[in-house]
């Protein structure tokens, strides 16, 4: 037993040890490649906390550098992320690399809850699959090293898992609490991660016989914080600044565009075959009737809910990285098939462990193929707002030409960002408080450029002077 132990350990430091070398590809790149403005997003809310680290509770609203002349609150997500790595700046200066850092340790703990969670849920052989899916999934490992909310709420949320299967097995007072905090802290790091508290109900409380009372103490302690600061940010933050609320209103409820063929898209290049194997272990559970073990039933739960989520959200916002929470349950029913597949295998069939290596193989070439454009990004970008930050004054307003926010993180500024066509934010220009008007690349016409050019002097690479300052 205790050699079969420590090659099981084994087995798992390498995928660990393979986990983490995957994703240090593109490690010391800026906040700017694919998702660079929710990246950015996550890096300026840690520096606005900066000298503000114990001023409880206020240090915990987020804090963006648009749309004003100073800090605006925002409601988005609990800044577990921000804060960690304002405190890491404070520490160790300001660099990019420690926020990559944070956000491939907490990938590598979705890691080894996954294996914990199969394990503890399946078979010690179907966590070892899934994590080695995980690893690999080209989703999964360009987002296991990103400066975003989503590294966090995986971790919390396998985790948060984990513990509900752990207080099932010895239910104790310190467990049960200890899984509450978890779960609390998935659903604070993303909201979306509320579609895996059902699946923790049936793990914790199926069958209910004399556990309800627990179930609302597990329920309440689980619900209750998420719900006060979701609270406190959306009646703090500004109409056009309710960014949660307004993801759910507009996009998914008002929205009537489905992006099948993009959404279609994601799925290939980013989950891959593995999403066939995990349809295979649902097939697998349902054939074999595996009803009264409540980790295949979790799962089974798990897969429905996820269908839901992915015609209901993904199928209606085309950004890929709302995608990862399908990846849990994909790589566990995956390692699931798989395990079933080689416990069942008679003759000369092909193992299991022969199609899950050639799986993990294809995983990795097709994160060779498709996503190496994802870890690009534009120096010009860059050498643009390290110029601000090192020739204007430390509170100078800036206008940028376009949406995307990353140059205000990059030069430590505030600022406004021109967002309607160009007649019109011709005339925002006018009315903004600002001091330089800043091209960011491939915005505007060339009207617009020569309207600017005849008004004001150009001071540096793509920047306007807006006054005499």
């Amino acid at each position: 037993m205790g050699g079969m132990g420590r090659r099981v350990n084994g087995i798992l430091v390498l995928i660990l040890i393979v986990g983490a070398v995957l994703r240090l590809k593109g490690v010391t790149n800026p906040y700017l490649d694919d998702q660079g403005w929710r990246q950015a997003d996550t890096a300026s809310m840690a520096l606005n906390m900066l000298g503000h680290l114990g001023d409880f509770p206020d240090v915990l609203f987020p804090m963006l550098n648009y749309d004003g002349a100073g800090p605006q609150p925002v409601e988005l997500e609990f800044p577990f992320f921000p804060y960690l790595l304002a405190w890491t700046w404070t520490w160790l200066g300001w660099q990019d690399l420690w926020g990559r850092l944070w956000g491939i340790c907490f990938s590598l703990l979705t890691i080894g809850g996954i294996y914990q969670f199969g394990r503890l849920a399946l078979s010690g052989r179907a966590g070892l699959w899934a994590a080695a899916f995980y690893a690999f999934l080209p989703l999964t490992t360009y987002y296991g090293r990103v400066v975003m909310p989503e590294p966090v709420a995986q971790a919390f949320s396998i985790w948060a898992l984990v513990a509900i299967v752990s207080w099932r097995n010895k239910p104790t007072r310190r467990h049960l609490l200890g899984a509450s905090i978890l779960m609390a802290g998935a659903v604070l790091a993303k909201l979306p991660q509320l579609m895996i508290f059902p699946v923790a109900l049936l793990l914790g409380f199926y069958p209910l016989r004399r556990k309800i009372g627990k179930l609302l103490v597990y329920s309440f302690l689980s619900l209750v914080l998420p719900m006060l600061y979701y609270s406190w940010v959306h009646f703090g933050a500004g109409e056009a600044s309710q960014f949660v609320s307004g993801i759910l209103s507009h996009q998914v409820i008002e929205g009537s565009t489905g992006y099948g063929e993009i959404l279609y898209k994601n799925l290939k290049s980013g989950l891959g075959l593995p999403l066939l194997l995990a349809l295979m272990g649902i097939a697998l559970i349902v054939q074999k009737k595996a009803f009264q073990k409540e980790g295949h039933l979790a799962l089974l739960l798990w897969a429905g809910i996820s269908s839901v989520y992915l015609v209901v959200i993904c199928l209606r916002i085309p950004l890929d990285y709302y995608l990862i929470p399908l990846a849990l349950p994909i790589v566990l029913l995956a390692g699931y098939a798989l395990d079933v597949w080689g416990g069942n295998r008679e003759g000369n069939g092909v193992p299991a462990f022969v199609v899950g290596i050639v799986l993990i193989g294809l995983l990795w070439v097709n994160q060779t193929l498709y996503y190496g454009s994802k870890y690009q990004w534009n120096e010009e970008l860059l050498t643009q707002a390290q110029w601000l930050r090192q020739h204007t004054e430390a509170d100078s307003v800036l206008v940028l030409s376009g949406p995307q926010p990353m140059t205000l993180y990059y030069s430590q500024r505030y600022g406004y960002r021109l967002i309607r066509d160009d007649s019109q934010a011709w005339e925002d220009l006018q009315e903004m408080p600002g001091d330089y008007l800043v091209a960011l690349p491939d915005s505007r016409g060339e009207d617009f450029w020569e309207r600017v050019e005849s008004a004001y002097a150009q001071v540096g690479p793509g920047v306007y002077q807006l006054n005499g300052k």
